[in-house]
């Protein structure tokens, strides 16, 4: 059977508490017993020398007789016991018992002890009165004679009285005590205990794969700092499933995309063929034209299979090769390789540039980059249509916007643009001859170089790309 932690530590703090409330209560009744007794005795010496003092006249005047009333008189004021002795022990007055019917006290411990050193007492069973007495004698002298002992005595029952009156309080002291001591115990391990039992909740929801459950967290000591820690773990683990299931979705889309793509061409390769198979080899006209489709299929294949093994270089971490390079004069270049594109959709590219645009990085990469970008923007725009370039020195960055008024790219598909195989026109695309995988390409290759690259676009009306590359690397 599991016993709950709030249990454990209850039992504990009690446990604790109640020994250490028995063991200060045994001590300090001990000491108050002690206490007790002592001013017992105290007030039964004060009163016996007292008492020596008012028989001392009667010891003088030989007046027994007036020891006799002094005795009882004495006794019924101080309510206590009153023996007057002679020094050789004969009893000449008793508050209770009539002195002639009582035997020598000369042999009592504190009547022997009171002649010896002028003060004796004792606690015994009186053979007299039939229970425990306690008894402080003094002795009356008049200059060196020792004219005889007053004893005052009272029953052990009355200072057992107030010793259990003692006892009595500290033992109601004592359940009080632990009362309240088992109240906070309680508190305290329930504080304790909640958060304990609220984070263990948690933790089975994060094995159970819930990470909305979160564990309260209150004050700054160090359960509190583990339920933000195990509240940090459950969203850092929520994210990263989340990226894994991502990545999970993005892989076999990759996946079903790889396929897709590499199927269309070769399922046109394989249908030409068997045609020419079939005998339209020989029909001149149409094997022409046949062979001319299977050859722009198999291009087809060989850019997608192309475009793979870059990104799969660059997804590896291969190789940047850094230098210095004007980009405005690639730039250039790259737009040079466009004119008959432009020209054939009487399509205006202007460029605008102002600035120091000379930067570190891998000329062949970033030519990729601004050939895909341009090519996207010639195809994507209609005839008569506009692309502009801009290129600004901001700081230790260079900014490229390529700009057209093309047909844009819908909302919903602007997070997934940069996705491989993703096409926002997937029949449009293709008839374009596109692969699917170079924004995916540009992207990375703007990354390797700590660039940024990004895209705003909106349907119907055009789409800009802006690509931020630093001068330099660190």
């Amino acid at each position: 059977m599991r016993v709950r932690i709030i249990w454990k530590l209850f039992a504990a703090f009690t446990l604790l508490t109640v020994a250490t409330v028995v063991i200060l209560n045994f001590f300090l009744t001990s000491r108050l017993y002690r206490q007790v007794e002592q001013k017992i005795s105290q007030r039964l010496q004060s009163n016996t020398i007292l008492a020596g003092e008012i028989f001392r006249q009667y010891f003088l005047g030989k007046d027994n007789g007036g020891i006799k009333r002094e005795a009882e008189n004495l006794a019924v004021r101080l309510n206590l016991r009153i023996t007057v002795i002679d020094k050789q022990g004969k009893v000449l007055a008793d508050s209770e018992r009539d002195a002639a019917s009582m035997e020598n006290h000369g042999d009592r411990a504190e009547f022997i002890e009171a002649i010896d050193n002028g003060l004796g007492q004792s606690t015994r069973f009186s053979r007299t009165l039939n229970y425990p007495m306690k008894y402080v004698a003094v002795r009356v002298t008049e200059g060196d004679e020792v004219l005889g002992i007053v004893r005052v005595a009272v029953p052990l029952s009355e200072v057992q009285l107030e010793l259990r009156q003692l006892y009595r309080v500290a033992v109601l002291g004592t359940i009080a005590a632990v009362c309240i001591a088992a109240v906070v115990a309680y508190v305290m391990a329930r504080g304790i205990s909640r958060p304990i039992r609220q984070m263990q909740e948690v933790a089975g929801a994060i094995a159970g794969g819930r990470f909305d459950k979160k564990a309260i967290v209150k004050g700054q000591d160090e359960l509190a700092e583990l339920a933000r820690s195990l509240n940090a773990m459950s969203d850092e683990l929520e994210q990263k499933i989340e990226r894994l299931r991502y990545l999970d979705k993005v892989r076999t889309d990759f996946v079903a995309n790889v396929s897709h793509e590499l199927k269309t061409p070769l399922t046109s390769i394989r249908g030409f063929v068997e045609t020419l198979e079939d005998g339209a080899i020989n029909d001149k006209g149409n094997a022409v034209r046949f062979l001319a489709i299977i050859k722009k299929h198999t291009q087809r294949l060989g850019n997608i299979i192309d475009d793979l093994l870059r990104l799969s270089e660059l997804e590896s971490g291969g190789r940047i090769r850094m230098a210095e390079l004007d980009l405005k004069g690639l730039l250039d270049e790259v737009m040079m390789g466009f004119g008959h594109a432009l020209a054939a959709k009487k399509q205006i590219l202007t460029v605008t540039a102002a600035g120091d645009f000379t930067i570190i990085g891998d000329r062949d990469k970033l030519e990729q980059v601004f050939v895909n970008l341009i090519d996207n923007a010639t195809k994507y725009t209609e005839e008569g249509g506009r692309i502009k370039v801009q290129l600004a020195d901001k700081d230790d960055s260079v900014i490229v916007t390529i700009e057209d008024n093309g047909i844009g790219i819908p909302k919903e598909d602007m997070e997934r643009v940069f996705e491989r195989f993703y096409r926002v026109d997937k029949a449009h695309s293709r008839e374009l001859g596109g692969t699917g995988l170079g924004l995916s390409i540009a992207r990375h290759i703007v990354l390797a170089h700590k660039g940024d690259i990004c895209i705003d676009s909106e349907l119907g009306k055009g789409t800009k790309v802006l690509v931020t590359l630093p001068k330099t690397q660190q």
